[in-house]
């Protein structure tokens, strides 16, 4: 074990101190300041200033697909998803269902019980949970190809976060509901050895300990070229996580009064802004409120890197987004990424809210005709300039 984990040591004790607001500077790197205000309403930019190229993908409803889609990642032959249904995989190309990857709920040998969050799908292959044990599954044939036993305390967190850095490390952050976890971010390895472990900035102390109060999307995590970025709700602060391990501020939200505090969960004000999804590509950096599908987002903000203008916009769930000047269709918001700088992003949107939102334009789009509103949802994927 000793040998395995020592080249990884060596990354991860560059790390410093981490996670406060004042956690880690880096003096040859600038913040970049958003201003994000929520004052004043901003029209959606024109989607050609986002993407060349978009594509409406219905995924195929059956009687093994239907159910409720929390996450969806788009590869280069698949969309592979993650419902209450199991984990099933749709042709990238026409959204045809494939197969349902192992046996969600099953005590057998291809059983699982949970998906990482975010899904992890790399190099066609999926990684999903079952109790200490993660299991690592081919998309392309459903084939079960790798099981990892964790080393765990003996008091889990449940709604934690897992982000796999390679086949062999990942970051692990626990949510902290009660108030008195001993740890919120740790870099491990695939069994379980804690390499390293930070605290988080939204530590706090219940009043009631035997209450949990879930906060989901307490962290949120996303990719860009060869780094992964993070946020905590409760620090206006995003960092980026480069190569070499380092976290270094790199955009400031400047909230202000908006900003959760710590203690946040004890009394939710209606002004506090909680961002779910956030992504970025070479012009924008585009955050939304928390939500599966770009239909539960209320509002979002857009950075733009060319004019260094931050956007306000309200109501996403009602259709608005970047102003599709494309083909005419729908507005478009997208919530998840492949990542790359030349990159594919993607909304996922409920047939239902589809449908209102195209009802005066369904013979131009034929395709419309097929889609009823119960539904399995739609992947609009967008290819970025």
């Amino acid at each position: 074990m000793k040998k395995h984990i020592l080249p990884y040591i060596a990354i991860i004790m560059i790390l410093g101190s981490l996670f406060s607001c004042a956690y880690f500077n880096d003096s040859d790197n600038k913040v970049i300041q958003l201003a994000c205000d929520t004052t004043n309403e901003h029209p959606a930019p024109l989607l050609s200033t986002l993407i060349s190229k978009i594509e409406y993908i219905p995924l195929e409803t059956n009687d093994t697909t239907l159910g409720d889609y929390w996450d969806a990642v788009v590869t280069d032959k698949y969309i592979v998803t993650a419902t209450s249904t199991g984990c099933h995989v749709f042709l990238r190309k026409n959204g045809a269902f494939i197969r349902t990857i192992g046996m969600k709920g099953d005590q057998g040998a291809l059983g699982y019980s949970s998906f990482t969050s975010p899904l992890y799908v790399i190099n066609n292959r999926v990684l999903l949970k079952r109790n200490k044990e993660l299991i690592l599954f081919s998309v392309e044939d459903g084939t079960l190809l790798r099981k990892i036993t964790m080393e765990e305390e003996e008091e889990r967190h449940t709604y934690d976060d897992m982000i796999p850095l390679n086949d062999t490390t990942m970051i692990i952050y626990s949510h902290n509901q009660t108030g008195e976890n001993e740890y919120n971010l740790q870099i491990r390895t695939f069994s379980g050895e804690v390499l390293k472990t930070v605290p988080a900035s939204n530590r706090f102390e219940r009043i009631d300990k035997t209450a949990r109060v879930s906060f989901n999307n307490e962290c949120v995590f996303y990719n860009y070229g060869s780094n992964i970025y993070m946020r905590e709700f409760t620090c206006d602060t995003i960092y980026k996580i480069d190569t070499s391990m380092n976290l270094i501020p790199y955009y400031s939200l400047e909230l202000g009064d908006k900003l959760p505090p710590a203690n946040s969960r004890e009394e939710w004000k209606s002004y506090y802004l909680r961002f779910g999804k956030i992504i970025e590509t070479k012009r924008y950096l585009i955050l939304s409120e928390t939500g599966v599908t770009s239909s539960d987002a209320r509002f979002g903000f857009i950075y733009d890197k060319v004019s260094g203008e931050t956007k306000y916009l309200n109501h996403i769930k009602d259709g608005i987004g970047f102003t599709n000047d494309l083909d005419g269709f729908i507005n478009f918001w997208p919530i998840k990424s492949r990542g790359n700088e030349t990159q594919e992003i993607w909304q996922m949107i409920q047939a239902e809210d589809l449908l209102q939102q195209a009802s005066s334009k369904q013979t131009e789009y034929p395709f419309l005709e097929s889609i009823h509103e119960e539904d399995n949802p739609i992947i609009i994927i967008g290819t970025t300039i």
